[in-house]
Parts: C-alpha cells; structure tokens; sequence
C-alpha cells in the first residue's frame, strides 16, 4: 500500500457511524473488530460509497449490476503515478481513463484528491450516464468529461488534442 493512501487501515466500526448504510453489513469479529462479508456486492457497494464520502469527499451513485470499486486500490494507483510524474507537470495533469466504467473512480479521485483533469471513455452507454451523474454529484465537470467510444479511431484522436470541446455531456449524439 502507497503510505499516502489514506484508505489504508480502516476500522469499519468507525466508519460506519457516519455512514449507517454499512452498518448492516458489519460482522463484528471481536470487540474492537468487525469486516464485511467481500463477496456480497451490496455490502461492497456501501463499503465503497462510505470511503469514498468519509476519506474522500465525495458521493458516489454505484449500481450493483456493474463492478464495484476497490478504492483503497484506485487510490493507491494514483498516488503510484502521482510519484512517477515530475514536481513540474504535477499541476496540469491529464488523466486518460479507458473503461471509466460507471462510477468513474480514476477520474473522480484523480480531480477531487489530486486536482488533476480526466478523460473518462467508455463503450457501455449506461456506465457513461452513471458516471457523468457522480461527476456532476460531485461538481467536477469542470475537470472530468467522459465520452461514449464505440472503438478507438481518428475522433478520438482529435478530443484528446482539445479539438472537440472539452465540457460536453454524455448524450446519444456525443458518442465518438
């Protein structure tokens, strides 16, 4: 784990006071200890949205019929990239996020926690909603945009080179 990911290390039990969907999903394991079954997606879905509102500040709608986000690892991805990337360009990133998928974590935390801008891509229509519903949620549409590909080709090119405007919504006529 980065030693910046300040998701490491939760105590769920704490966690869950500000967050009362996942306390019904608790187990407690000991006095001082309590999980979560990992393989119910609902109880994954308020893990996710409780990190994620707690550590992170923001709100996240995630359906259960499309992957729920690990964000500890998200985060820790980050920060791995954030590392590699020089003091200098730190302040005038792009992400590029190909499969943004619906809750558009990488982009999310990338702008909110680390203030840089993203370019989510997806080819599922339903992700690329759900996901500009968290960006707008979220006041961030100023630094994510996502847009519906069917593949990669010459249009896509062109939106990463500032060509096609960058603050335009997800709609059936936006898809590249």
């Amino acid at each position: 784990m980065h030693p910046r990911n300040i998701l490491q290390d939760c105590n769920f039990w704490e966690l869950q006071k500000n967050n009362l969907g996942l306390k019904k999903h608790l187990r407690k394991i000991r006095d001082d200890y309590c999980t979560i079954n990992f393989k119910d997606p609902h109880a994954l879905c308020e893990l996710s949205k409780s990190l994620a509102k707690t550590f992170l500040h923001l709100d996240l709608e995630i359906p259960l019929n499309r992957l729920i986000p690990t964000l500890p690892l998200r985060l820790n991805y980050l920060l791995w990239i954030e590392d590699i990337i020089s003091i200098e360009s730190k302040n005038n990133v792009l992400g590029i996020d190909i499969g943004t998928g619906a809750s558009a974590i990488y982009a999310l935390i990338g702008a909110k926690y680390l203030g840089w801008k993203f370019l989510g891509t997806d080819t599922d229509y339903t992700c690329c909603e759900n996901a500009q519903r968290n960006i707008h949620c979220n006041n961030l549409a100023d630094k994510v945009v996502v847009k519906h590909v069917k593949q990669w080709d010459d249009k896509l090119t062109h939106l990463l080179q500032g060509t096609i405007e960058w603050n335009t919504h997800v709609t059936p006529e936006s898809t590249l």
